[in-house]
Protein backbone atom coordinates (compact mmCIF):
# COMPACT_ATOMS: atom_id res chain seq x y z
CA UNK A 1 0.00 0.00 0.00
CA UNK A 2 1.34 3.68 -0.71
CA UNK A 3 2.31 5.19 2.01
CA UNK A 4 0.12 8.14 1.80
CA UNK A 5 -2.82 5.74 1.58
CA UNK A 6 -1.40 4.55 5.16
CA UNK A 7 -1.10 7.72 6.25
CA UNK A 8 -4.43 8.73 5.33
CA UNK A 9 -5.98 5.66 6.42
CA UNK A 10 -4.63 6.14 9.50
CA UNK A 11 -6.10 9.52 10.08
CA UNK A 12 -9.49 7.86 9.64
CA UNK A 13 -8.82 4.85 12.20
CA UNK A 14 -6.97 7.63 14.44
CA UNK A 15 -10.39 10.03 13.99
CA UNK A 16 -12.72 7.20 15.08
CA UNK A 17 -10.07 6.52 18.02
CA UNK A 18 -10.79 10.17 18.89
CA UNK A 19 -6.96 11.36 18.09
CA UNK A 20 -6.01 13.35 15.47
CA UNK A 21 -3.08 11.22 13.04
CA UNK A 22 -1.04 13.50 10.68
CA UNK A 23 -1.90 13.67 6.89
CA UNK A 24 0.59 12.93 4.55
CA UNK A 25 1.80 16.09 2.81
CA UNK A 26 1.29 16.69 -0.77
CA UNK A 27 3.64 16.08 -3.24
CA UNK A 28 5.71 19.00 -4.65
CA UNK A 29 3.80 21.11 -7.69
CA UNK A 30 3.74 19.70 -11.47
CA UNK A 31 5.43 16.41 -9.82
CA UNK A 32 3.73 12.79 -9.97
CA UNK A 33 4.35 11.28 -5.99
CA UNK A 34 5.62 7.87 -6.01
CA UNK A 35 2.89 4.94 -5.11
CA UNK A 36 0.68 5.85 -7.68
CA UNK A 37 -0.95 9.25 -6.42
CA UNK A 38 -2.80 12.17 -8.12
CA UNK A 39 -0.94 14.57 -10.06
CA UNK A 40 -1.44 18.85 -9.39
CA UNK A 41 -1.33 19.44 -12.23
CA UNK A 42 -5.07 22.13 -11.88
CA UNK A 43 -4.79 26.12 -11.83
CA UNK A 44 -6.96 28.53 -10.37
CA UNK A 45 -8.44 29.00 -13.56
CA UNK A 46 -8.99 25.51 -13.30
CA UNK A 47 -10.64 24.76 -10.27
CA UNK A 48 -12.74 28.22 -10.11
CA UNK A 49 -14.42 26.71 -13.48
CA UNK A 50 -14.48 23.15 -12.11
CA UNK A 51 -16.36 24.62 -8.91
CA UNK A 52 -18.72 27.39 -11.44
CA UNK A 53 -19.50 24.60 -13.82
CA UNK A 54 -20.11 21.98 -11.14
CA UNK A 55 -22.86 24.22 -9.85
CA UNK A 56 -24.30 26.24 -13.31
CA UNK A 57 -25.83 22.92 -14.82
CA UNK A 58 -28.89 22.70 -16.96
CA UNK A 59 -30.77 21.84 -13.90
CA UNK A 60 -30.03 25.28 -12.88
CA UNK A 61 -32.15 26.92 -15.29
CA UNK A 62 -35.08 24.53 -14.29
CA UNK A 63 -33.97 25.99 -10.41
CA UNK A 64 -34.31 30.03 -11.17
CA UNK A 65 -37.63 29.21 -13.31
CA UNK A 66 -38.82 26.94 -9.66
CA UNK A 67 -37.40 30.63 -7.71
CA UNK A 68 -39.65 32.30 -9.98
CA UNK A 69 -42.57 30.57 -9.30
CA UNK A 70 -42.34 31.02 -5.56
CA UNK A 71 -41.36 34.82 -5.78
CA UNK A 72 -44.31 35.48 -8.46
CA UNK A 73 -42.07 37.93 -10.84
CA UNK A 74 -38.77 40.11 -11.07
CA UNK A 75 -37.82 39.74 -7.91
CA UNK A 76 -35.98 36.36 -7.94
CA UNK A 77 -33.03 38.09 -8.56
CA UNK A 78 -33.44 39.47 -4.49
CA UNK A 79 -33.83 35.41 -3.44
CA UNK A 80 -30.70 34.74 -5.57
CA UNK A 81 -29.13 37.30 -3.63
CA UNK A 82 -30.08 36.60 -0.49
CA UNK A 83 -29.23 32.58 -1.28
CA UNK A 84 -25.37 34.37 -2.94
CA UNK A 85 -24.55 35.60 0.77
CA UNK A 86 -25.28 32.60 2.29
CA UNK A 87 -23.61 30.80 -0.27
CA UNK A 88 -20.46 32.93 1.07
CA UNK A 89 -21.08 31.88 4.77
CA UNK A 90 -20.70 28.10 3.09
CA UNK A 91 -17.41 29.11 1.13
CA UNK A 92 -16.16 29.79 4.28
CA UNK A 93 -17.22 27.41 6.48
CA UNK A 94 -15.40 24.78 2.72
CA UNK A 95 -12.54 26.37 2.91
CA UNK A 96 -11.83 26.27 6.79
CA UNK A 97 -12.64 22.85 7.14
CA UNK A 98 -10.79 21.91 3.15
CA UNK A 99 -7.67 23.60 4.98
CA UNK A 100 -7.74 21.56 8.38
CA UNK A 101 -8.18 18.24 5.45
CA UNK A 102 -6.61 19.03 2.57
CA UNK A 103 -7.30 15.91 0.86
CA UNK A 104 -9.53 14.46 -1.98
CA UNK A 105 -11.26 12.57 1.15
CA UNK A 106 -11.39 15.84 3.20
CA UNK A 107 -15.19 15.71 3.11
CA UNK A 108 -15.58 12.37 4.70
CA UNK A 109 -12.41 12.66 7.22
CA UNK A 110 -14.08 16.17 8.84
CA UNK A 111 -17.09 14.36 9.08
CA UNK A 112 -16.38 11.89 10.61
CA UNK A 113 -14.09 14.03 13.03
CA UNK A 114 -16.72 15.52 14.27
CA UNK A 115 -19.76 13.33 13.87
CA UNK A 116 -18.25 9.89 13.98
CA UNK A 117 -17.32 7.03 11.79
CA UNK A 118 -20.21 5.38 10.55
CA UNK A 119 -22.71 8.42 10.45
CA UNK A 120 -20.04 10.50 8.59
CA UNK A 121 -20.01 7.55 6.03
CA UNK A 122 -24.23 7.40 5.76
CA UNK A 123 -23.93 11.29 5.11
CA UNK A 124 -21.22 11.36 2.65
CA UNK A 125 -22.23 8.37 0.53
CA UNK A 126 -25.79 9.82 0.08
CA UNK A 127 -24.20 13.35 -0.85
CA UNK A 128 -22.21 11.72 -3.20
CA UNK A 129 -25.82 10.76 -4.85
CA UNK A 130 -26.75 13.94 -5.44
CA UNK A 131 -23.62 14.71 -8.07
CA UNK A 132 -25.36 11.51 -9.86
CA UNK A 133 -28.76 13.01 -9.95
CA UNK A 134 -27.88 15.76 -11.22
CA UNK A 135 -25.92 14.70 -13.79
CA UNK A 136 -28.61 12.06 -14.83
CA UNK A 137 -31.21 15.52 -14.96
CA UNK A 138 -28.98 16.81 -16.76
CA UNK A 139 -29.04 13.63 -19.77
CA UNK A 140 -33.13 13.78 -19.26
CA UNK A 141 -33.12 17.91 -19.90
CA UNK A 142 -30.82 18.17 -22.58
CA UNK A 143 -32.44 15.22 -24.24
CA UNK A 144 -35.75 17.07 -23.94
CA UNK A 145 -34.38 19.79 -25.42
CA UNK A 146 -33.09 18.08 -29.03
CA UNK A 147 -35.87 16.38 -29.05
CA UNK A 148 -37.75 19.55 -28.70
CA UNK A 149 -35.66 21.29 -31.48
CA UNK A 150 -35.34 18.47 -34.04
CA UNK A 151 -37.95 16.10 -33.63
CA UNK A 152 -37.50 12.56 -33.57
CA UNK A 153 -38.33 9.61 -30.97
CA UNK A 154 -36.83 9.60 -27.25
CA UNK A 155 -34.55 6.83 -27.93
CA UNK A 156 -32.83 9.28 -30.84
CA UNK A 157 -32.34 11.93 -28.17
CA UNK A 158 -30.87 9.18 -25.57
CA UNK A 159 -28.35 8.49 -27.61
CA UNK A 160 -27.44 11.81 -28.27
CA UNK A 161 -26.62 11.57 -24.22
CA UNK A 162 -24.91 8.80 -24.53
CA UNK A 163 -22.15 10.38 -27.02
CA UNK A 164 -21.91 13.43 -24.76
CA UNK A 165 -21.52 10.84 -21.41
CA UNK A 166 -18.72 8.95 -23.56
CA UNK A 167 -17.10 12.12 -24.36
CA UNK A 168 -17.44 13.65 -21.50
CA UNK A 169 -15.33 10.53 -19.95
CA UNK A 170 -12.55 10.36 -22.21
CA UNK A 171 -12.02 13.97 -21.32
CA UNK A 172 -11.28 12.77 -17.99
CA UNK A 173 -9.80 9.18 -18.60
CA UNK A 174 -6.96 11.87 -20.39
CA UNK A 175 -6.21 13.61 -17.28
CA UNK A 176 -6.79 16.16 -14.69
CA UNK A 177 -4.74 18.52 -16.91
CA UNK A 178 -6.81 17.36 -20.22
CA UNK A 179 -10.32 17.62 -18.01
CA UNK A 180 -9.66 21.28 -16.37
CA UNK A 181 -9.08 22.50 -19.32
CA UNK A 182 -11.92 21.21 -20.96
CA UNK A 183 -13.65 22.09 -17.80
CA UNK A 184 -12.52 25.88 -18.24
CA UNK A 185 -13.65 26.69 -21.92
CA UNK A 186 -17.19 25.07 -21.85
CA UNK A 187 -18.03 26.64 -18.33
CA UNK A 188 -16.92 29.94 -19.98
CA UNK A 189 -19.05 29.22 -23.04
CA UNK A 190 -22.04 28.30 -21.25
CA UNK A 191 -22.30 31.43 -18.48
CA UNK A 192 -20.83 34.01 -21.12
CA UNK A 193 -23.95 32.73 -23.68
CA UNK A 194 -26.07 32.96 -21.23
CA UNK A 195 -25.40 35.93 -20.11
CA UNK A 196 -25.48 37.68 -23.98
CA UNK A 197 -28.76 35.83 -24.81
CA UNK A 198 -30.37 37.35 -21.08
CA UNK A 199 -28.85 41.01 -21.63
CA UNK A 200 -29.82 40.42 -25.91
CA UNK A 201 -33.81 39.45 -24.35
CA UNK A 202 -34.02 42.49 -22.25
CA UNK A 203 -33.57 44.70 -25.05
CA UNK A 204 -35.41 42.57 -27.75
CA UNK A 205 -38.60 41.76 -25.75
CA UNK A 206 -41.34 44.80 -24.60
CA UNK A 207 -41.97 42.76 -21.29
CA UNK A 208 -42.94 43.81 -17.73
CA UNK A 209 -40.53 43.79 -14.84
CA UNK A 210 -42.96 43.34 -12.11
CA UNK A 211 -42.55 43.81 -8.26
CA UNK A 212 -38.35 43.69 -8.50
CA UNK A 213 -37.86 43.64 -4.62
CA UNK A 214 -40.93 41.64 -3.47
CA UNK A 215 -39.37 38.37 -2.99
CA UNK A 216 -42.65 37.57 -0.32
CA UNK A 217 -45.32 38.76 -2.76
CA UNK A 218 -46.74 34.96 -2.49
CA UNK A 219 -46.18 35.10 1.43
CA UNK A 220 -43.88 34.24 3.63
CA UNK A 221 -43.91 30.79 3.17
CA UNK A 222 -43.16 30.74 -0.55
CA UNK A 223 -40.89 33.31 0.22
CA UNK A 224 -38.80 30.79 1.65
CA UNK A 225 -39.42 28.07 -0.70
CA UNK A 226 -37.58 30.54 -3.23
CA UNK A 227 -34.50 30.35 -1.04
CA UNK A 228 -34.75 27.01 -1.03
CA UNK A 229 -34.12 26.69 -4.59
CA UNK A 230 -32.38 29.49 -5.13
CA UNK A 231 -29.88 27.93 -3.11
CA UNK A 232 -29.79 25.01 -5.20
CA UNK A 233 -28.73 27.66 -7.95
CA UNK A 234 -25.08 27.62 -6.41
CA UNK A 235 -25.53 23.47 -5.23
CA UNK A 236 -22.46 21.42 -5.83
CA UNK A 237 -19.98 24.40 -5.78
CA UNK A 238 -18.31 23.05 -3.30
CA UNK A 239 -17.40 19.69 -4.87
CA UNK A 240 -14.12 21.41 -5.86
CA UNK A 241 -12.36 20.81 -2.57
CA UNK A 242 -12.28 17.02 -3.56
CA UNK A 243 -9.73 18.12 -5.96
CA UNK A 244 -7.83 19.26 -3.05
CA UNK A 245 -4.78 17.32 -4.33
CA UNK A 246 -4.54 17.88 -7.68
CA UNK A 247 -4.64 21.86 -7.87
CA UNK A 248 -1.52 23.10 -8.10
CA UNK A 249 -1.69 25.01 -4.26
CA UNK A 250 -4.38 23.81 -1.39
CA UNK A 251 -4.91 27.55 -1.01
CA UNK A 252 -6.59 27.98 -4.62
CA UNK A 253 -9.30 25.83 -3.21
CA UNK A 254 -10.46 28.37 -0.92
CA UNK A 255 -9.95 31.02 -3.87
CA UNK A 256 -11.78 29.25 -6.11
CA UNK A 257 -14.68 29.13 -3.14
CA UNK A 258 -14.95 32.72 -3.15
CA UNK A 259 -14.62 33.42 -6.72
CA UNK A 260 -17.65 30.74 -8.27
CA UNK A 261 -20.44 31.89 -5.99
CA UNK A 262 -20.19 35.91 -7.47
CA UNK A 263 -19.79 34.65 -11.20
CA UNK A 264 -23.03 32.22 -10.67
CA UNK A 265 -25.37 35.25 -9.06
CA UNK A 266 -24.27 37.48 -12.09
CA UNK A 267 -25.69 34.69 -14.58
CA UNK A 268 -28.47 33.69 -12.62
CA UNK A 269 -29.92 36.70 -11.68
CA UNK A 270 -29.43 38.76 -15.24
CA UNK A 271 -31.12 35.37 -17.10
CA UNK A 272 -33.90 34.88 -14.05
CA UNK A 273 -34.78 38.59 -15.11
CA UNK A 274 -34.73 37.65 -18.82
CA UNK A 275 -36.63 35.20 -18.45
CA UNK A 276 -39.68 36.86 -16.32
CA UNK A 277 -39.17 39.67 -18.94
CA UNK A 278 -39.57 37.69 -21.65
CA UNK A 279 -41.72 34.17 -20.80
CA UNK A 280 -44.84 33.93 -19.16
CA UNK A 281 -44.71 32.46 -15.64
CA UNK A 282 -46.94 29.16 -15.89
CA UNK A 283 -45.57 28.60 -19.57
CA UNK A 284 -41.50 28.26 -18.39
CA UNK A 285 -42.48 26.25 -14.90
CA UNK A 286 -44.01 24.21 -17.29
CA UNK A 287 -41.19 23.58 -19.64
CA UNK A 288 -38.26 21.64 -19.26
CA UNK A 289 -36.69 23.74 -21.91
CA UNK A 290 -37.15 27.43 -20.48
CA UNK A 291 -33.90 28.40 -21.92
CA UNK A 292 -35.07 27.30 -25.03
CA UNK A 293 -38.07 29.39 -24.50
CA UNK A 294 -36.17 32.65 -23.56
CA UNK A 295 -33.71 32.19 -26.64
CA UNK A 296 -36.85 32.37 -29.02
CA UNK A 297 -38.29 35.59 -27.33
CA UNK A 298 -35.35 36.85 -27.57
CA UNK A 299 -33.98 36.50 -31.30
CA UNK A 300 -36.37 34.25 -33.05
CA UNK A 301 -35.76 30.14 -33.94
CA UNK A 302 -31.87 31.73 -34.32
CA UNK A 303 -32.44 32.41 -30.51
CA UNK A 304 -33.38 28.71 -30.02
CA UNK A 305 -30.71 26.94 -31.63
CA UNK A 306 -28.26 29.32 -29.68
CA UNK A 307 -29.55 28.00 -26.90
CA UNK A 308 -29.62 24.21 -28.03
CA UNK A 309 -25.86 24.62 -28.96
CA UNK A 310 -25.48 26.13 -25.01
CA UNK A 311 -27.30 23.36 -23.59
CA UNK A 312 -25.31 20.92 -24.93
CA UNK A 313 -21.94 22.40 -24.09
CA UNK A 314 -23.56 22.89 -20.67
CA UNK A 315 -24.77 19.02 -20.02
CA UNK A 316 -20.67 18.01 -21.59
CA UNK A 317 -19.59 20.88 -18.79
CA UNK A 318 -21.97 19.03 -16.00
CA UNK A 319 -20.75 15.29 -17.31
CA UNK A 320 -17.20 16.26 -16.99
CA UNK A 321 -16.92 18.28 -13.74
CA UNK A 322 -19.34 15.77 -12.09
CA UNK A 323 -16.99 13.00 -13.22
CA UNK A 324 -13.74 14.76 -11.92
CA UNK A 325 -14.68 15.49 -8.34
CA UNK A 326 -17.09 12.27 -8.26
CA UNK A 327 -14.45 10.29 -9.12
CA UNK A 328 -11.58 11.64 -7.14
CA UNK A 329 -13.80 10.92 -3.77
CA UNK A 330 -14.31 7.50 -4.89
CA UNK A 331 -10.82 6.97 -5.48
CA UNK A 332 -9.85 7.90 -1.64
CA UNK A 333 -12.82 6.02 -0.47
CA UNK A 334 -11.27 2.93 -2.64
CA UNK A 335 -7.90 3.93 -0.75
CA UNK A 336 -8.93 3.73 2.58
CA UNK A 337 -10.99 0.50 2.24
CA UNK A 338 -14.97 1.90 2.00
CA UNK A 339 -15.24 1.03 -1.64
CA UNK A 340 -14.06 -1.95 -4.02
CA UNK A 341 -10.62 -1.69 -3.96
CA UNK A 342 -10.60 -1.67 -8.00
CA UNK A 343 -11.93 2.16 -7.67
CA UNK A 344 -8.29 3.15 -6.34
CA UNK A 345 -6.74 2.07 -9.43
CA UNK A 346 -4.85 4.76 -11.33
CA UNK A 347 -4.36 4.90 -15.16
CA UNK A 348 -0.74 6.02 -16.80
CA UNK A 349 -2.67 9.72 -16.39
CA UNK A 350 -2.80 9.33 -13.01
CA UNK A 351 -6.89 9.11 -13.02
CA UNK A 352 -8.80 6.95 -11.28
CA UNK A 353 -10.47 5.16 -14.35
CA UNK A 354 -12.66 2.71 -12.89
CA UNK A 355 -14.24 5.13 -11.05
CA UNK A 356 -14.69 7.27 -14.19
CA UNK A 357 -16.07 4.31 -15.89
CA UNK A 358 -18.74 3.63 -13.38
CA UNK A 359 -19.75 7.04 -13.22
CA UNK A 360 -20.27 6.96 -16.76
CA UNK A 361 -22.30 4.12 -16.63
CA UNK A 362 -24.81 4.97 -14.07
CA UNK A 363 -25.32 8.53 -15.33
CA UNK A 364 -26.53 6.43 -18.16
CA UNK A 365 -29.27 4.26 -16.22
CA UNK A 366 -30.17 6.69 -14.31
CA UNK A 367 -30.52 8.90 -16.92
CA UNK A 368 -33.46 6.13 -18.62
CA UNK A 369 -35.16 6.19 -15.58
CA UNK A 370 -35.18 9.95 -15.59
CA UNK A 371 -36.59 9.35 -19.39
CA UNK A 372 -39.01 6.99 -18.28
CA UNK A 373 -40.36 8.77 -15.29
CA UNK A 374 -39.86 12.71 -16.64
CA UNK A 375 -39.71 13.45 -12.61
CA UNK A 376 -36.87 15.94 -12.73
CA UNK A 377 -38.82 18.75 -11.23
CA UNK A 378 -38.50 16.43 -7.87
CA UNK A 379 -34.63 15.80 -8.83
CA UNK A 380 -34.11 19.42 -8.28
CA UNK A 381 -36.43 19.66 -4.80
CA UNK A 382 -34.07 16.31 -3.44
CA UNK A 383 -30.68 18.74 -4.50
CA UNK A 384 -32.02 21.32 -2.49
CA UNK A 385 -32.22 19.17 0.19
CA UNK A 386 -29.11 17.15 0.48
CA UNK A 387 -27.52 20.82 -0.38
CA UNK A 388 -28.96 22.29 2.83
CA UNK A 389 -28.75 19.58 4.93
CA UNK A 390 -24.68 18.82 4.01
CA UNK A 391 -24.35 22.60 4.47
CA UNK A 392 -25.86 22.39 7.73
CA UNK A 393 -23.53 19.59 8.82
CA UNK A 394 -20.60 21.75 7.24
CA UNK A 395 -21.62 24.53 10.28
CA UNK A 396 -21.66 22.02 12.79
CA UNK A 397 -18.82 20.48 11.87
CA UNK A 398 -16.95 24.00 12.26
CA UNK A 399 -18.17 24.37 15.64
CA UNK A 400 -16.77 20.95 17.07
CA UNK A 401 -13.75 20.86 15.20
CA UNK A 402 -12.34 24.65 16.49
CA UNK A 403 -12.98 23.09 19.87
CA UNK A 404 -11.48 19.23 19.68
CA UNK A 405 -8.55 20.22 17.16
CA UNK A 406 -8.10 23.76 17.96
CA UNK A 407 -4.16 23.12 17.97
CA UNK A 408 -4.05 21.79 14.32
CA UNK A 409 -2.83 23.69 11.89
CA UNK A 410 -5.67 25.35 9.31
CA UNK A 411 -4.65 27.70 5.94
CA UNK A 412 -7.72 29.46 6.55
CA UNK A 413 -9.70 30.40 9.29
CA UNK A 414 -13.87 32.03 9.49
CA UNK A 415 -13.94 34.73 11.30
CA UNK A 416 -16.67 34.88 14.03
CA UNK A 417 -16.88 31.48 14.04
CA UNK A 418 -19.22 30.28 16.48
CA UNK A 419 -22.41 32.85 15.84
CA UNK A 420 -21.21 32.56 11.89
CA UNK A 421 -21.73 28.55 12.01
CA UNK A 422 -24.66 28.62 14.34
CA UNK A 423 -26.41 30.79 12.57
CA UNK A 424 -25.55 28.46 9.22
CA UNK A 425 -26.98 25.23 10.90
CA UNK A 426 -30.03 26.63 11.79
CA UNK A 427 -30.89 28.41 8.00
CA UNK A 428 -29.97 25.72 6.58
CA UNK A 429 -31.64 23.22 8.64
CA UNK A 430 -34.75 25.23 7.90
CA UNK A 431 -34.46 25.56 4.62
CA UNK A 432 -33.82 21.53 4.33
CA UNK A 433 -37.20 21.17 6.29
CA UNK A 434 -38.90 23.43 4.04
CA UNK A 435 -37.69 21.53 0.80
CA UNK A 436 -38.27 18.40 1.75
CA UNK A 437 -41.94 18.91 1.82
CA UNK A 438 -42.46 21.55 -0.99
CA UNK A 439 -44.28 20.50 -4.10
CA UNK A 440 -41.77 21.42 -7.26
CA UNK A 441 -45.19 20.85 -9.40
CA UNK A 442 -47.07 22.87 -7.61
CA UNK A 443 -46.54 25.61 -6.19
CA UNK A 444 -49.34 26.39 -3.90
CA UNK A 445 -49.25 22.74 -2.63
CA UNK A 446 -47.50 20.55 -0.20
CA UNK A 447 -45.58 16.83 -1.09
CA UNK A 448 -43.41 14.48 1.21
CA UNK A 449 -42.07 13.09 -2.31
CA UNK A 450 -38.38 14.93 -1.99
CA UNK A 451 -38.38 13.57 1.79
CA UNK A 452 -39.41 9.86 0.43
CA UNK A 453 -36.76 10.05 -1.82
CA UNK A 454 -33.93 11.71 0.33
CA UNK A 455 -35.02 9.22 3.56
CA UNK A 456 -34.61 6.15 0.90
CA UNK A 457 -31.42 7.40 -0.22
CA UNK A 458 -30.22 7.85 3.50
CA UNK A 459 -31.46 3.98 3.90
CA UNK A 460 -29.45 2.95 1.41
CA UNK A 461 -26.40 4.80 2.16
CA UNK A 462 -26.94 3.43 5.96
CA UNK A 463 -27.49 -0.09 4.30
CA UNK A 464 -24.08 -0.20 2.40
CA UNK A 465 -22.09 1.19 5.39
CA UNK A 466 -23.45 -1.75 8.08
CA UNK A 467 -23.49 -4.31 5.45
CA UNK A 468 -20.64 -4.14 2.53
CA UNK A 469 -17.90 -1.70 3.81
CA UNK A 470 -16.93 -4.12 6.66
CA UNK A 471 -16.75 -6.82 4.11
CA UNK A 472 -14.54 -4.63 1.92
CA UNK A 473 -12.66 -3.53 4.87
CA UNK A 474 -11.89 -7.42 6.04
CA UNK A 475 -10.64 -8.03 2.57
CA UNK A 476 -8.46 -5.33 2.68
CA UNK A 477 -6.94 -6.20 5.90
CA UNK A 478 -6.47 -9.83 4.75
CA UNK A 479 -4.33 -8.50 1.75
CA UNK A 480 -2.64 -6.09 3.56
CA UNK A 481 -1.66 -8.85 5.88
CA UNK A 482 -0.85 -11.59 3.35
CA UNK A 483 1.77 -9.03 1.80
CA UNK A 484 3.95 -8.74 4.98
CA UNK A 485 7.03 -9.84 4.45
CA UNK A 486 7.37 -13.17 6.69
CA UNK A 487 10.26 -13.19 9.69
CA UNK A 488 12.38 -16.62 9.34
CA UNK A 489 12.76 -18.57 12.35
CA UNK A 490 16.33 -18.14 13.61
CA UNK A 491 18.40 -20.99 13.61
CA UNK A 492 19.16 -22.57 16.87
CA UNK A 493 23.34 -23.07 17.05
CA UNK A 494 24.51 -26.26 17.59
CA UNK A 495 25.84 -26.83 21.05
Amino acid sequence: MPADAVARTAAVEASAAGTVAPVAPAPPTGTVAAGGQLRRSLSLTGATMTSTGLAFAVIDYIAIVSVLTYTGGASTWLAILIAGLLILLVSGLFSELNGLYPTAAGIRLYMARAMGERFSLVVTFAYLTSVLLVIAADAFLIGSAIQHVVGGPSIAAYAWIIGLLAFAVGGNLGGVRIAGRLQAIVTATVLLSTLALSVTSLFTVHGTYGHPFNIFGRGAYHGVEALVYAVFVFAAFEWVTTAAEEVNSPRLITRALFIAPIILFAVSAIFSVATAHAVPIGRAHHSSYPQLLVGKAALGEAGMFWMLGVTMVAAVNTFNGGFLVASRFMYAAAREGLLPRVFSKLNLKAVPWAAVLFLGLASGVVAAVVFATGQWLLLVAVGSVLEAGIYAAASWCVLVLRRREKDRVRTFKLVMFKPLAVFGMVVFAVLMLVGAFSDPKHPSHLSIAPAAVVVALLILSTGYVFGAVPRIKAKAATRAAASRPRRRPQRQEAT
